[in-house]
């Protein structure tokens, strides 16, 4: 190598728009593709669109009493979505690019909150045995939902500064959200 040569670089290039893609990256940081996908029709879910869903799945649990929810989850799971992802056009797809199965479904959109709330009651029968009175117990109980709560919010949050636009449990269950190209839906 001379004086004047500068080290080769390599550059990964989008296979759709043809712009430099982030190494490691699951999106095309340009046009927003999935990488992974050998089709090439599915992108990332905008920010904006994956708060929606989550808003609208808790509005639809608390508007329900959560048995509408797991009926409409029944119905629209097999086709990897809940019911705020199925009405905003979303996508629930493994990192492997398959798309989500229904348990996987299950899984990730009942387990995530079910785990939480399980913690939460743990905890809640554990602070409990200190608990003297009902209206302790129910002080306990009204601490215990803000922290679910809470948690549930920043897990949500998360996916505002991650490049992927992962949840945490995105993350720990190695799922993404996309939407798919107008002529395949």
């Amino acid at each position: 190598m001379t004086a004047q040569s500068a080290p080769r670089r390599f550059v990964l290039e989008c296979d759709v728009c043809h712009q430099p893609s982030g190494p490691g990256a699951l999106f095309c940081a340009s046009c927003g593709v999935l990488s992974i996908d050998r089709q090439r029709n599915s992108y990332a879910a905008t920010r904006r669109l994956r708060l929606g869903a989550f808003a609208l799945d808790y509005l639809i649990i608390w508007l329900t009493a959560g048995i509408g929810w797991l009926i409409w989850l029944a119905i629209v799971a097999p086709h990897g979505q809940s019911p705020g992802k199925s009405l905003l056009g979303l996508y629930i797809v493994r990192t492997t690019g398959e798309q989500a199965d229904a348990a996987y479904v299950w899984l990730r959109e009942f387990g995530w909150d079910a785990a939480i709330g399980v913690a939460a009651v743990a905890l809640l029968a554990l602070l409990g045995a200190v608990a003297g009175t009902v209206e302790e117990l129910l002080f306990l109980w009204l601490w215990l939902t803000v922290l679910f709560w809470a948690v549930s919010l920043f897990d949500a949050a998360w996916l505002l500064w991650d490049r992927d636009r992962q949840t945490l449990h995105d993350k720990i269950l190695n799922t993404l959200v996309v939407e798919r190209a107008r002529e395949q839906r």
